[in-house]
């Protein structure tokens, strides 16, 4: 029976060595695995992260838009509203007292009244204009009221119509007008 001893030897060391590689074994795995945790945390922190930068990015984004959309918003309402003065104003100019164009018709007759010129006039206006000046009558015109004056040659003309006027004028003063509007 000397055999038995070697057996039992060779088994017990072989058990010892089994337990040590499972051991060993273990101690590989646990690390893999907390390795492994610790990639996957990192992993879910920097996508958390971006996550987080791209939800903030949209965020702004979307106020970006918003304000954008309500700036432009505030600007067609402050157009209307000039628009609705601008138009109020031409009204008030259309119902002006037939005295008071008539003087402003003279005026303006006075002031760019030249020999060989023509005049031309809306339909209303045009027995008062031919009453007021020299000059031949040309024709009708559409518009509000004044006058267009023009060379012999039809090279040289001054528009001279309440429109026209009220247009530049109104052109010219739009930022001040603005300004009272929109304090």
């Amino acid at each position: 029976m000397p055999l038995e001893p070697v057996i039992e030897e060779i088994t017990r060391k072989g058990q010892q060595r089994v337990s040590e590689i499972k051991s060993s074994a273990e101690k590989e795995a646990e690390k893999i695995i907390s390795e492994a945790k610790e990639r996957a945390e990192e992993i879910l922190k920097r996508a958390r992260e971006t996550a987080e930068a791209e939800a903030d990015r949209l965020r702004r984004q979307e106020i970006s838009s918003i304000n954008l959309e309500m700036k432009r918003e505030e600007l067609n309402r402050k157009k209307e509203v000039l628009e609705e003065v601008y138009a109020k104003l031409i009204e008030k100019v259309r119902e002006m007292p037939a005295e008071e164009k008539k003087k402003l018709a003279e005026k303006l007759l006075k002031d760019n009244e030249k020999e060989g010129y023509r005049v031309y006039s809306n339909k209303n206006d045009e027995e008062m204009v031919k009453s007021l000046t020299k000059m031949t009558y040309a024709g009708n015109i559409d518009c509000i009221g004044g006058i267009v004056v023009e060379s012999g040659d039809g090279q040289f003309r001054v528009n001279l119509t309440f429109d026209e006027m009220l247009a530049t004028l109104f052109e010219s003063k739009m930022k001040e007008v603005s300004e009272i509007l929109f304090k």
